[in-house]
């Protein structure tokens, strides 16, 4: 366990820690390709279709129809299940490609297609034949302020306060377990690799991030996970538009992972399942090893390859989540309301008794609803509002609130179908104990951070997403006490 000093540290730091990519490692392209080629000798050969089919419309009785689009993906939007198809470059029984693009999942990410290097490129082929799919992902993120100043003495205290960037890769590799006769079996793997000019404040690692075992049931009525994985892709669903792709900036909630949910990089055992019996209402839940209640910096020191099981001092964490979800049609707008309650047996210091106390917790409700569709031919176009709010106990966590609105535009303009403007405005409370604690070290304190951020996603090609934002912060940092500060944001995404 860290002492409080440095604990006060990582609560602030954590406040701004974001997934950002892209940076290759040549060792982990050494061991994945060695894998890949290990896959093709000994597999079996079972054939496959690399070309889907446009995914259905939504189905009445709630049977999971999910555009896979994550481009246009608004919140409610599902992926399709693994489905035939007329091309079969394998002359056998086949599989959908689609099935392999991360399913089970929250977070959306674009279609194979929508990829630099397609989806019906060779390698991509040859190993959909021996059912095997790849995918990289990676990110270049640059944040700055006009009041920046790289040679002031005082420490960064917040991302932009210097000039700020991060890059990582994600590298999947998934294999259906069909060919072993466990029909509806997944295995996927994500390795990551990150680098940022500012740690701890951001994090950064080379480790394996997911080694999960995935199958659904009843055409995906029931979906279950199990393995390592973060679980901030899983539960909660705070990205805004419900996709990887859409590079909105402004969403700062981190109450949810200060009491313990795994967040990238950082990864734990867990296993979660996903159930939708009847129409558009689902209920999830999950159990996880908690992540460090000293933070990620502490975690990524304790467990560097990501594959630790137990370590001392660490408790269960379980989550439940239960919502309706329901896709945009021409009749009938996209919605999607959830809410649910986390609970962690891991001893955390209290703030108010110095002491360490069990049972962190966390209530979270969102809702998202499409206010005006744009296009009956494509229903998912349109305006968007949602809106978040997160509360954990304050004398156990530095940041006990978080609460935001959200505006969202799928395709603003009729000649970019794929781009999205988003505005987005928030709030998060700093704990009164934390507070005190500092003032009576002599240092001042802010009383909450409020941020307005507006940001413009572009779909520049096949795979290449870039999008710019801006956010104004009134109270950038919980200690010390500084004034409103406006930054800048560049991101790049590529989807190989």
């Amino acid at each position: 366990m860290l002492p409080r000093q440095s604990r006060q540290a990582r609560q602030f730091v954590i406040l701004h820690a974001r997934k950002r990519c892209v940076a290759t490692s040549a060792l982990l392209g050494a061991s994945q390709a060695a894998l890949t080629a290990a896959a093709l000798l000994l597999a079996p050969r079972a054939a496959c279709a690399l070309q889907p089919e446009p995914a259905p419309p939504a189905a009445s009785d709630g049977t999971d129809t999910r555009s896979a689009s994550a481009a246009s993906h608004p919140p409610g939007t599902v992926r399709a299940p693994a489905r035939n198809s007329a091309n079969d470059p394998c002359g056998s029984a086949h599989l959908d490609i689609e099935a392999f693009n991360y399913p089970g999942a929250e977070l959306l990410l674009p279609t194979f297609a929508d990829s630099i290097t397609g989806a019906d490129n060779p390698l991509r082929r040859d190993l959909l034949c021996h059912g095997l799919a790849y995918r990289v992902v990676s990110n270049d993120n640059f944040t700055a302020s006009p009041q920046s100043d790289p040679a002031a003495a005082a420490p960064q205290v917040y991302v932009g306060q210097r000039p700020t960037w991060t890059v990582a890769s994600y590298y999947f590799l998934a294999a259906d377990l069909r060919s072993l006769h466990l029909a509806g079996y997944q295995i996927s793997t994500i390795a990551v690799v990150s680098r940022t000019s500012w740690y701890p404040g951001t994090l950064e690692a080379s480790k394996m991030l997911q080694a999960v075992v995935y199958k659904s049931f009843l055409h995906k009525r029931i979906e279950i996970r199990a393995g390592y994985q973060n679980n901030d892709d899983q539960f909660v669903g705070m990205q805004v538009g419900g996709n990887a792709a859409s590079g909105s900036v402004g969403v700062f909630a981190v109450p949810q992972n200060e009491m313990g949910l795994a967040y990238a990089p950082l990864s734990a055992p867990s296993v979660t399942a996903r159930v939708q019996p009847v129409g558009n209402f689902y209920a999830k839940g999950g159990l996880q090893r908690s992540a460090s209640p000293a933070g990620g910096p502490e975690d990524l020191q304790r467990d560097a390859a990501g594959f630790r099981f137990a370590p001392d001092g660490d408790g269960l964490l379980s989550i439940v989540e239960g919502g309706y979800q329901r896709n945009a049609q021409p009749d009938s707008p996209a919605t999607w309301v959830r809410g649910g309650y986390m609970t962690n047996t891991t001893r955390y210091l209290s703030a108010r008794t110095n002491t360490y106390l069990s049972g962190n917790r966390c209530w979270f409700v969102l809702a998202d609803r499409q206010l005006h569709p744009t296009s009956v031919a494509a229903p998912a176009h349109g305006l968007y509002m949602g809106i978040s709010a997160i509360s954990v106990p304050s004398d156990l966590n530095a940041y006990p609130t978080y609460d935001e609105l959200r505006f969202y535009q799928v395709a603003p303009l009729r000649s970019r179908p794929y781009d999205m403007a988003s505005l987005v405005l928030s709030h998060t409370g700093y704990s009164r104990f934390t507070r005190a604690q500092l003032a009576a070290a002599g240092k001042t304190t802010a009383s909450s951070l409020g941020t307005v951020s507006a940001s413009y996603s572009v779909h520049l090609r096949s795979g290449i997403y870039i999008s710019a934002g801006a956010t104004y912060n009134t109270r950038p940092a919980i200690s010390p006490r500084l004034p409103g500060a406006f930054t800048a944001n560049l991101q790049t995404m590529f989807f190989f």
